[in-house]
């Protein structure tokens, strides 16, 4: 590669015209050399001089040296006689030459003109700031987005406006900033890409282009938010709730649940918060969506929470919800259970599982209805009703520490006590039949009764995990069993045992001695009795068949 260095003598320098002149000067002696021609100054890197704007912008003055280069023997005189132009006073005499040089300015600002338009109808929105960080260029939609003329724009120098902002980070650093999220004083959400303008090698400003998410955030928001309460009122539809019958589904005409409905439903009558308790299983949800479905929150939404079954460390979020980025995997804002709850019901099941961190928070809410998602500094209001539920015995909580005495307070306005199903035996047939019936539609088998025996069993058994037990066995016997009926045979073996236990305590429990056939003839009988038939009784008993038909015989047992 041959270079030669040229002085400008020219008392303008190189203005439009002049740098015109040496592109078309330079396009005549590539063709005549067949060689391209590459120019540069003490700053810049070399370019071919086939770029007007590229010459112009290299601001070349009177005395000001240029390197001309080119390839070959052929470009060395190509060099030369660039050299001489670009030294002489670039007099044009021929009309034809002025011509061309007209007609490539006039084409050089038809591109401006059009790269203009351009950037005038582009929506988003341009900024350009020079290196000094002063504002040199804003296109229309950028004013739009950020609501500003241009006399409060154009001229304004960022290094004052926003020292902090990524336009002085760029023109500090030189590197780029991609999907830069930004939210303004007004309200506006812009994201924007800045990028460094380099002449020369060296930074000679930047240009932003912002793009307004303002309506897509809000969008997201309301999508998000619809979305969830979607998911809950979907759930509520399925379960199919009629306000009319708000307690249908607690089964029972014993005393201690025509009490339990009475002050339910004088609870659903009143705003107050109530405090549900009773033994797992006894049906403390059942009762707390009732009271919601029979108050004037029927028409809000009704949402569950089991705080035992939520890790303490999620459970704030999912009460209170979360802002995008409060933590790791927070990729958007997450409504929580008491936003959703807005103007309904919130059942706080296992309340006794809660640890005090959490009892802290939610004794906010009871007391001032508003609660701080997680990672957000905005205070949600919230209009909510709260029911809440355990099988722990608070008061002992309460004394040792574990629960906080004002929030047992709170919580306790109306407690509302659920008895165990041993203490209303009365009302197992009707559980049974109801399950049975439920069940058999679920299962598509067509079940229709149970056994006098078979209930006896039933009512006789101690049910620790009450009412959800004795689904669980009837679900149990109606999916294993092949008949229309219910039989003792079908109950599992350890409910019968309970019963054969019993019995055999209550022989014990007789002062008399009585002859042995006595005791013989009560066993065969309550083996006739549960089992139904002489070769089942055969079978628990542990005898031959003709064994049992002899002495059902002898002892006039059918």
């Amino acid at each position: 590669m041959y270079e030669q260095e040229a002085v400008v003598h020219h008392d303008s320098g190189i203005h439009a015209r002049i740098a015109a002149m040496i592109v078309q000067r330079a396009q005549e002696l590539s063709e005549k050399y067949a060689t391209p021609l590459f120019l540069r100054n003490q700053r810049s890197e070399r370019f071919e001089m086939r770029s007007l704007m590229k010459l112009v912008a290299l601001k070349i003055g009177k005395g000001d040296s240029l390197f001309v280069s080119a390839e070959g023997d052929a470009g060395r005189q190509a060099v030369y006689e660039m050299v001489r132009f670009l030294e002489g006073d670039f007099e044009m005499r021929e009309p034809g030459k002025i011509h061309e040089m007209d007609k490539l300015l006039h084409e050089n600002a038809l591109m401006q003109e059009r790269l203009q338009m351009i950037l005038e109808a582009v929506q988003d929105g341009i900024c350009v700031v020079d290196r000094t960080g002063e504002i040199t260029y804003v296109n229309p939609s950028y004013l739009r987005i950020v609501h500003k003329t241009p006399e409060m724009v154009m001229g304004q120098n960022v290094f004052k406006t926003a020292p902090e902002g990524n336009r002085c980070a760029v023109l500090r650093t030189g590197v780029a900033r991609i999907g830069s999220i930004s939210r303004k004083k007004d309200g506006t959400t812009v994201v924007a890409n800045v990028n460094p303008i380099f002449v020369n090698g060296e930074i000679a400003g930047v240009v932003s282009v912002i793009k307004d998410i303002t309506e897509l955030q809000n969008l997201m928001a309301r999508l998000s938010q619809v979305s969830a309460k979607a998911e809950y009122l979907e759930q509520e539809l399925l379960r199919t709730k009629k306000t009319a019958n708000a307690f249908a589904n607690y089964i029972g005409k014993s005393g201690k649940v025509i009490d339990v409905l009475a002050l339910a439903s004088k609870a659903a009558n009143s705003g107050a918060t109530v405090l549900i308790r009773g033994e797992s299983g006894t049906g403390k949800e059942v009762i707390a969506e009732g009271i919601h479905y029979a108050s004037e929150r029927r028409r809000g939404p009704f949402i569950r929470v089991n705080c035992g079954a939520i890790p303490g460390t999620l459970l704030e979020s999912e009460l209170f919800g979360h802002e995008k980025g409060a933590f790791t995997g927070a990729v958007k804002r997450k409504l929580g259970k008491f936003e959703l709850a807005d103007h309904g019901t919130i059942f706080l099941d296992e309340i006794g599982e809660m640890d005090k961190k959490m009892q802290v928070k939610l004794l906010r809410v009871l007391q001032q209805k508003e609660f701080d998602r997680v990672g957000g500094e905005e205070t949600v209001h919230v209009d909510v009703r709260i029911i809440a539920a355990t099988n722990r015995h608070l008061e002992d909580m309460v004394k040792d520490g574990t629960f906080r005495d004002d929030l047992y307070y709170r919580l306790n306005v109306i407690p509302i006590i659920l008895p165990p199903l041993r203490e209303r035996i009365d009302d197992i047939p009707l559980l049974v039949e109801h399950f049975i019936e439920k069940i058999s539609v679920t299962t598509g088998k067509a079940v229709r009764s149970i056994t006098p025996e078979a209930m006896d069993i039933l009512m006789r058994y101690k049910w620790l995990g009450n009412v959800r037990e004795l689904e669980n066995v009837i679900e149990r016997v109606i999916t294993l069993m092949d008949s229309d009926t219910i039989t003792v045979a079908a109950l599992p073996s350890y409910i019968k045992g309970e019963a054969a236990d019993r019995e055999v305590r209550q022989l014990d429990e007789e002062s008399a001695v009585l002859p042995w056939e006595e005791y013989e003839k009560r066993i065969i009988a309550k083996a006739l009795k549960q089992c139904g038939s002489f070769n089942a009784a055969a079978k628990e008993l542990r005898i031959t068949h003709k064994t049992v038909a002899a002495k059902a015989r002898k002892y006039g047992l059918s």
